[in-house]
């Protein structure tokens, strides 16, 4: 019996520190995560941006709330803002998730879809990274890229 429960014990005490991780370490883990990925690929680092964090971090909070769904809504607009926000801007990107437990989980996913994958890869210089949890806990995950 002790053996189910210590591996049923440890498997709860991760799970609940994953749950509650500060968003800065997830942020953090994002960002490290998608970098490896691109120099794995001999693409430099991108550059985490400040302007852009706002804008990934409003996004997740509102896909997390409810005000949109999640998705890309509101796309055009963030688009416009980053343009705004940072000079000589002429691309950016975007990539969304929902359902991974850590920043690691939410690269693998994006990673492993064409697009989110090719966003990760593209020509950008710049990054920001957003997230919320919603009244379950879950975690909204945004990626935004401008270069």
């Amino acid at each position: 019996m002790s053996r189910i429960l210590l591996p049923f014990f440890l498997l709860t005490l991760l799970v609940s520190q994953s749950a509650w991780a500060p968003q800065t370490d997830i942020v953090s883990d994002i960002l490290k995560e998608t970098n490896a990925f691109r120099k794995s690929n001999r693409l430099p680092p991108l550059e985490l941006n400040s302007d852009l964090n706002r804008l990934a971090e409003t996004h997740s909070a509102n896909m997390a709330k409810g005000r949109v769904g999640f998705g890309h809504g509101g796309f055009n607009s963030r688009d416009a803002e980053a343009r705004r926000k940072i000079s000589g801007i002429r691309r950016f990107a975007e990539n969304v998730a929902q359902g991974a437990e850590s920043g690691r989980d939410a690269v693998t996913l994006w990673k492993n879809s064409s697009g989110h994958r090719r966003n990760m890869l593209g020509n950008y210089k710049y990054i920001g990274i957003g997230t919320a949890r919603d009244r379950k806990g879950r975690i909204y995950f945004t990626q935004v890229f401008a270069g």
